[in-house]
């Protein structure tokens, strides 16, 4: 089904089947008794089978309209496409929005259906919460596709991100090793936490330098569950700056969901998302197994908030930090 409709993510494709809106009919010749069957998760369908999808028809959602030249390509070939995300670009169509988003961009860009020669479908490899910036990798063949999601699965691509959290903490680098898992505690279903019963995750994380009261600091997941930095570092008291849903309020995230966060929580959290870039890729290249390293700067709102910083403390002679 993914496949067939590659504007909707899994996540949703998978909730249609749950409601029952999925069904597969007889091919033909078939015993006419079974002539439409409700589809089940991981059900395998046989050739001529046909599968009946009802799509609910959701009004669209607000969102920002991003234009193509806002996309920064940092590394292109005949197979692969490396964008620098902008934070608040959504990557892919779910629910109610269904426009506005990275892959509508990338289809655009590259779709050329009434050309088959020309016609690229481009798929991505990995995902990026939508206020996560930089690097995101996209395939541009199945080929190159199969075998990047390869190593993403083996976890062989080593990925960092740079992050500030809140706090200076006080080691140059540690490791956090602790399983991650749904927060039963919480009222939002899709917020994660440290739990003995979970997914095993283990980042690890060295100090760049202490920013006033804040700390930079590189992250380098060796595991690839769903808000891993941002649980991790949230449960050693470091969340990031910005994080409405790890941070001071869980409350934040529905709040800005619903456009009702006021300036007392905005001052709260400092910054308008969550301060977490996606900074580097180290991978095999698909096609030719030679070794590919792609890099994204800081984004500018970070840079310039820990600009900010800095020049706050210089002002301040006595918050001097010899980390620097």
């Amino acid at each position: 089904m993914h496949r067939l409709l590659q504007w909707r993510s899994r996540s949703f494709l998978q909730r249609l089947i749950r409601e029952g809106r999925v069904a597969v009919e007889a091919a033909p010749g078939d015993d006419p008794s079974r002539n439409v069957d409700p589809a089940r998760a991981a059900m395998r369908v046989r050739a001529e089978e046909i599968l009946v999808v009802q799509v609910p028809q959701d009004g669209p959602a607000p969102c920002v309209d991003w234009q193509d030249d806002e996309i920064d390509v940092v590394f292109e070939d005949d197979w692969l496409v490396a964008i620098d995300k902008p934070p608040g670009l959504t990557v892919h169509p779910s629910g109610r929005r269904l426009d506005g988003t990275l892959v509508n961009i990338l289809h655009r860009k590259y779709r050329n259906p009434d050309d088959p020669e020309r016609d690229v479908v481009p798929r991505l490899c990995h995902r990026l919460d939508r206020e996560t910036s930089g690097l995101i990798l996209v395939a541009k063949t199945d080929r190159a596709h199969t075998e990047v999601r390869r190593q993403f699965e083996a976890t062989r691509v080593q990925k960092s991100y740079l992050a500030i959290v809140e706090g200076r903490v006080p080691k140059n680098a540690g490791r956090i090793d602790a399983a991650i898992g749904p927060d039963s505690r919480s009222a939002i279903r899709l917020k994660c936490a440290v739990r003995d019963d979970g997914l095993a995750s283990v980042t690890r994380w060295q100090l760049i330098r202490h920013v006033g009261p804040y700390s930079l600091l590189e992250c380098f997941p060796e595991t690839g569950r769903q808000h891993q930095i941002r649980v991790h570092l949230a449960s050693i008291g470091h969340p990031l700056v910005g994080d409405k849903l790890y941070g001071p309020d869980e409350g934040y995230f529905l709040e800005a969901m619903h456009g009702t966060l006021d300036a007392e929580a905005r001052d709260r959290l400092r910054i308008d998302r969550h301060a977490l870039h996606s900074h580097s890729l180290r991978l095999v290249h698909p096609i030719d197994g030679t070794a590919l390293e792609i890099r994204a700067p800081l984004a500018a709102d970070l840079a310039k908030f820990l600009d900010e910083c800095d020049g706050a403390q210089d002002s301040d002679p006595e918050s001097a930090d010899p980390v620097r």
